[in-house]
């Protein structure tokens, strides 16, 4: 059958993320669905003396957003680097750098328990981040410094607007998305959710919602493709 099909005819689906993911925008409308971007947080380089990073054995990331300030400040480094996701390797290693650890899964608490067994006990790690970054990656038994490179706001405004939208499939990419949501009062009737990572999900359940799409690999792609699976009516069709 073909791949055009149009299996998320009828739908909406709201991206929620402080960057619009082009690739999963268009696969939507390629499979027939509407698509809004209704970033729920923003983020901004901060202002601050860039750390002699030379002094360290690794570079860690986390997110594709702390990747992307990095690399706009064109930062010359021989540390080896780490990151969480695919995006944000896909960032780093389109500005040059070399990325030489990714997790298993793309997330931060199981990032702590495969890297120290991979970089070993002996090393000095930079951990690049956002001011709302947990503090996970600095449970790790080893020597690690924090660098928060941007500021991460909610953006309340745009909260309100989709609380008041229903019918939707909204996709939600962090638990800072979900704080946004729900401080606007935002609530879980006349919505389904998708989260991406098992963080984003437990924040949504924690607040009283229920997840009705996760894949099982955290990218935009994999949850459309997830969305598109449970909007399908004919079983018989595969992905």
């Amino acid at each position: 059958m073909s791949e055009n099909i149009q299996r998320l005819k009828g739908e909406t689906i709201v991206f929620t993320g402080s960057r619009k993911p082009e690739e999963a925008v268009s696969r939507v409308e390629e499979l027939g669905g509407k698509a809004l971007y209704l970033p729920l947080i923003e983020t901004s380089i901060r202002q601050s003396e860039i750390p002699s990073v030379e002094q360290y054995d690794w570079l860690i990331f986390t997110s594709a957003t702390s990747a992307e300030a990095f690399c706009q400040l064109h930062v010359s480094t021989r540390a080896k680097i780490a990151a969480v996701g695919e995006k944000t390797a896909e960032t780093l290693e389109q500005h040059g750098y070399q990325v030489d650890f990714i997790p298993s899964i793309y997330s931060a608490d199981v990032f702590i328990k495969e890297f120290p067994a991979f970089a070993g006990s002996d090393v000095k790690c930079l951990f690049v981040k956002g001011t709302l970054a947990k503090s996970t990656i600095a449970s790790m038994p080893l020597q690690i410094d924090e660098w928060t490179i941007y500021e991460t706001s909610l953006k309340i405004g745009n909260a309100h607007t989709l609380m008041k939208m229903k019918e939707l499939i909204v996709i939600f990419a962090s638990p800072s998305a979900v704080s946004a949501y729900r401080e606007a009062g935002g609530d879980w009737s006349g919505i389904r959710t998708a989260a991406i990572g098992h963080i984003t999900e437990n924040a949504i359940k924690q607040n009283g919602g229920r997840v009705d799409y996760r894949p099982k690999k955290y990218t935009y792609l994999e949850v459309i493709n997830e969305i598109a699976k449970g909007s399908c009516k004919n079983d018989r069709i595969e992905f």
